[in-house]
């Protein structure tokens, strides 16, 4: 797009056009850069010579995108479809929205995005983790927006670290107890080594744009990834929210370099404590969704978790859950791998500073 709009200046009789629906997945990369100006220069919000474009959005005002009852309605489509009755009539869209109702949730919301051009905030698959139905709606950026903000409001809070090869994400998440209400509050944050942006080009747009809302680091070497979870930990420490046993959650096969750097600041066993991964995290991914439907569970609303829910795939082992990513490759879901090892800290009813886990340990909510 930069070089076609490079190539104009030599032509000041020239024109050019975008014409397209909205994204049937979540907007990232150019699509949504230039989505974001044609919304602001219709909004007001630019002016002068950034403004040279002239925005023709046909989409629902926002508060009726995030209201289902209004969008989904017939009366309104006529908002959104501005040839309705020329080149197509709505007894056909009535007709194919029946049939991407009965199809299910991820046809509905593909349907949406091509017929009404409402942008999907969160992708659904057929083989989604169940709490990704709930996800948008425990959006609370005022409790849990930041680390710092979830320290203020939270009488106890645990973390985790989850990590894998040189082309994966480094997820980090905390997790805590809010003082009076008893919610889940979560905050993640992830690292990426630039070699990712080259290694998985299909989502450096993606990468990027979470790399500017300041969920996502982008560094050239691990080392980095191991010092910025070491600043965190310190953090946690200087909140005097950390338990004393299980306080801090990794993979028993995780990094070295990183146990060996939260060792450095104090972070050690009992605080230290080894998650089993996969279907040992069944009793946890269980109850974020149960905390997620009853509305007992926030986190900071970021587009990087959206995005990794969005990549979560469900599959039944016997009596337990296993979450693995919906496309092998370019499906990440570290960070969320790190909330639901938070989590497994946090259903054992930790107490800060005081020993840790004790209700549940016996009935072996801690198993390795």
């Amino acid at each position: 797009i930069g070089q076609i709009r490079g190539g104009l200046i030599t032509r000041p009789d020239s024109f050019l056009g975008f014409i397209t629906t909205q994204s049937d997945e979540v907007p990232a990369g150019a699509f949504k850069a230039e989505l974001n100006l044609a919304r602001a220069i219709r909004d007001g919000r630019v002016s002068g010579l950034a403004a040279r474009m002239l925005p023709l959005l046909y989409e629902f005002p926002e508060e009726m995108q995030t209201e289902r009852d209004a969008w989904e309605s017939s009366a309104h489509w006529y908002m959104v479809n501005p040839n309705l009755g020329h080149s197509v009539s709505l007894d056909r869209l009535e007709a194919d929205w029946a049939q991407a109702k009965e199809k299910g949730e991820v046809e509905m919301r593909r349907w949406a995005s091509q017929h009404l051009n409402v942008q999907i905030g969160l992708a659904l698959h057929d083989q989604r983790w169940r709490g990704a139905d709930y996800w948008e709606g425990a959006a609370d950026a005022e409790a849990c927006g930041t680390l710092e903000a979830l320290l203020v409001r939270c009488e106890v809070v645990v973390a985790a670290a989850d990590g894998g090869g040189l082309d994966d994400l480094f997820g980090f998440a905390v997790a805590g107890r809010e003082k009076g209400s008893d919610r889940w509050l979560f905050w993640a944050h992830a690292w990426a080594l630039t070699n990712v942006l080259e290694v998985r080009k299909e989502i450096a747009p993606a990468l990027l744009d979470f790399a500017a809302d300041g969920d996502l680091t982008v560094v050239e070497r691990a080392s980095e990834i191991v010092a910025g979870v070491t600043a965190m930990g310190q953090q946690l420490i200087d909140s005097g929210l950390l338990p004393d046993k299980a306080g801090f959650g990794v993979d028993p096969y995780g990094i070295g370099a990183v146990t060996d750097a939260l060792d450095g600041i104090g972070i050690v066993e009992p605080c230290l404590w080894p998650l089993g991964q996969g279907t040992r995290l069944s009793s946890a991914i269980w109850s974020m969704e149960f905390k997620l439907s009853d509305g007992m569970l926030a986190h900071s609303g970021s587009r990087l978790m959206a995005w990794c829910v969005g990549n979560a795939k469900a599959e039944q082992r016997g009596d337990a859950v296993l979450i693995t990513k919906e496309t092998a490759g370019k499906s990440k879901i570290d960070p969320l791998v790190a909330m639901f090892m938070a989590t497994k800290l946090l259903e054992a009813n930790p107490e800060a500073g005081q020993g840790g886990p004790s209700v549940y340990e016996t009935r072996g909510a801690l198993v390795l």
